[in-house]
C-alpha cells in the first residue's frame, strides 16, 4: 500500500493587491509560525482543485505582520488571473502517512473533558493537525464551539477504544 501525502490549511487568500497577480493571504491562527517563516520560492503551496490539491509555486513573498503575506504565483501574474484564486484555501503539505496513527486514531471520538474551573464538557473529536512541532485535536463541543487543543500526554487522561470515548484535562483558558 502506498504513502498518502498529508496537506494542511494554512491560509486563505483574501483578495487581489495590484495589477501584477499580487494577492493578499490571511493565515490561520493554529499555524505554527514557523511553518510561515519557512515559505519559499522553492517549496510549493496547494489549492484543491476539483478534489485535487494542485501545486502552486510563489514568485514572490512578503510577509505583513505575524498574519499576513503579499504573495503572487507563477503563471498568474495578472489581476484577472489571480482573481480566480480569491477566496481559496492554501494547503501545505505535512509529511507523509503509510498508516493513520496517533491523534488521527481519535478523530470521530466523542470526548469527556474536565475545565480546571471544575466544569465538565463534552463533544467530539472532528479532525487532527500535524503541526510539526505541536500536533492538535481539533475539538467540537456539544454547543458548536471549535477549538485546538495540543495532543500530548498532559491533557489525554484515558481512551477507550470499545466505547470510542477519549477522557481529556483541558488547559486554563478552554
Amino acid at each position: 500500500m502506498g504513502e498518502k501525502e498529508r496537506f494542511l490549511p494554512l491560509a486563505t487568500v483574501r483578495k487581489t493587491f495590484g495589477r501584477g497577480g499580487e494577492l493578499i493571504l490571511k493565515f490561520r491562527p493554529d499555524v505554527p509560525q514557523n511553518i510561515i517563516d519557512q515559505l519559499s520560492k522553492e517549496e510549493p503551496v496547494f489549492i484543491q482543485v476539483d478534489g485535487i490539491p494542485v501545486p502552486f509555486y510563489f514568485t514572490s513573498v512578503t510577509l505583513r505582520g505575524n498574519d499576513q503575506a503579499l504573495v503572487s504565483f507563477e503563471n498568474y501574474l495578472t489581476e484577472t488571473l489571480a482573481a480566480e484564486w480569491v477566496g481559496k484555501t492554501l494547503l501545505y503539505k505535512a509529511g507523509e502517512s503509510a498508516t493513520p496513527s496517533g491523534g488521527t486514531l481519535l478523530v470521530g471520538y466523542t470526548f469527556r473533558a474536565k475545565a480546571p474551573e471544575g466544569q465538565k464538557r463534552r463533544g467530539t473529536v472532528t479532525d487532527f493537525f500535524d503541526y510539526p512541532g505541536n500536533p492538535c485535536l481539533e475539538l467540537e463541543f456539544e454547543d458548536g464551539t471549535r477549538t485546538l487543543l495540543p495532543f500530548h500526554e498532559d491533557f489525554i487522561q484515558k481512551t477507550d477504544t470499545k466505547r470510542k470515548v477519549v477522557h481529556l484535562t483541558l488547559p486554563e483558558g478552554l
